[in-house]
């Protein structure tokens, strides 16, 4: 399971209270949609939302992800980009042995 993508996917369900729109805004179809969602409550042991009419409300264990999924995909990003640098500068200099650095 992409956990990142479904933190995106909870965001957008979380903040526009409505999986529909939530998928609109996503570019995707309401039923994978509502798949991640269940998919990543599964994998947390939680359920985020509580489902009924047409909104959806956060429960209390969906208030603590919608605070933590910012700055958790926040610091994905940071970690990529970084690890994208180091592997870039690594393919333009060839790496110097340990004797060398210390």
């Amino acid at each position: 399971m992409d956990i990142m993508r479904h933190l995106v996917c909870f965001l957008a369900v979380g903040e526009e209270r409505h999986f529909g729109r939530a998928a609109t805004r996503l570019g995707m179809e309401q039923p994978p949609l509502s798949q991640r969602i269940r998919r990543l409550e599964k994998e947390l042991g939680a359920e985020l939302f509580d489902r009924g009419g047409n909104q959806v409300s956060l429960t209390a264990a969906g208030h603590v992800l919608m605070r933590e999924a910012p700055e958790l995909l926040q610091q994905h990003r940071r970690m990529r980009t970084l690890v994208e640098r180091a592997a870039s500068r690594e393919r333009e200099e060839p790496p110097r042995p340990w004797s060398e650095i210390y």
